[in-house]
């Protein structure tokens, strides 16, 4: 059976908040923020769920987990 990866998408305020996220982490991959999550242009971040539980020390906006087709707001 294949190891299934959760995938959780960091929004922020700012580009630079999302880089500087990136660097703290030293993982993940800058990506523009999905459509269905903001009609507005912005960069975001997608890390998987064990890294951003366990390193998420960073100020950001939302965080997302995608399950199916729809979005839940990751409360941690």
């Amino acid at each position: 059976m294949a190891d299934i990866r959760e995938e959780v998408v960091i929004t922020f305020f700012s580009h630079y908040e999302a880089v500087k996220a990136k660097r703290q982490m030293g993982r993940g991959n800058l990506i523009a923020v999905p459509r269905a999550l903001s009609s507005s242009c912005g960069t975001a971040l997608e890390v998987s769920l064990e890294d951003f539980i366990s390193n998420h020390g960073f100020d950001y906006d939302k965080a997302y987990l995608k399950e199916g087709d729809s979005w839940s707001v990751l409360q941690v």
